[in-house]
């Protein structure tokens, strides 16, 4: 469009008046501001996670194995690059309750941790009770964490027992947050959360279990990150680690 062509218009249209220009000056502004507001969010959301990056990956950095656990050269290679390492076992299975007339089920998605669990953050329980008295050995029985959704579904209440697998549980305690719940992933149901050393007997860590293994790991301030995921693509390209 020609600069002549242009000034017609915009001649025709001042005709009726300034009045005309108020919608476009309504969207001009709106416009800016819907950028501001972009802005502002993303500004934020980058700093939100350069500041809690660590606590909601659950460490400084995290190496993922697929139906298996790691091997020693590659639990060796990462407690020697760590100051401490988590690790934490996810996988599916069902819940059974027994009634006085049925069987309740539930699937969940459990979390198997280790006594170094969480690296970072806290686990919040309700009625304060601690994780650690959560997850312990009371009455003959293995504590577990369910959150209140997975619980109410069952009727449980604490100190209730219950099935995962062919051993029984109790429950410990009801779960309010996780520090690294947004990096769990999808989950096929609510979370359990339990002790990996409790689940021994209990028939599900067993050859042919789907199941995905995290090694979360508490880095020294100075190390390069970028040097350190180059150094395990390296050192792991084929035995299938996720860095």
């Amino acid at each position: 469009m020609s600069l002549l062509l242009a000034a017609r218009f915009a001649r025709r249209e001042l005709r009726a008046g300034l009045s005309v220009f108020r919608i476009l000056i309504a969207c001009l502004a709106l416009g800016v501001a819907a950028i501001a507001a972009v802005g502002s969010v993303r500004s934020a959301l980058v700093e939100g996670l350069s500041s809690e990056g660590a606590t909601l990956l659950g460490g400084d950095a995290e190496a993922e194995f697929t139906y298996r656990f790691a091997e020693p050269t590659e639990r060796a290679w990462l407690e020697s690059i760590s100051q401490k390492i988590s690790e934490v076992v996810d996988f599916r299975s069902m819940i059974v309750v027994e009634g006085a007339q049925q069987q309740d089920y539930s699937l969940t998605q459990i979390k198997a941790v280790d006594t170094a669990y969480p690296l970072m953050g806290q686990v919040i329980i309700e009625n304060d009770i601690g994780f650690v008295e959560a997850l312990s050995r009371k009455n003959g029985r293995d504590g577990v964490v369910l959150e209140r959704v997975l619980a109410d579904r069952l009727g449980l209440e604490l100190g209730d027992m219950l099935m995962i697998g062919i051993k029984r549980f109790r429950l410990g305690g009801i779960l309010k947050s996780a520090p690294d719940s947004a990096s769990d992933g999808f989950g096929l149901g609510p979370r359990t959360i339990v002790y990996k050393s409790s689940l021994e007997g209990a028939g599900l860590l067993e050859p042919g279990t789907l199941f995905s293994t995290k090694y979360r790991l508490k880095l020294e301030e100075s190390v390069d990150l970028e040097a350190l995921s180059v150094d395990a693509k390296n050192r792991f390209e084929k035995t299938g680690l996720r860095w």
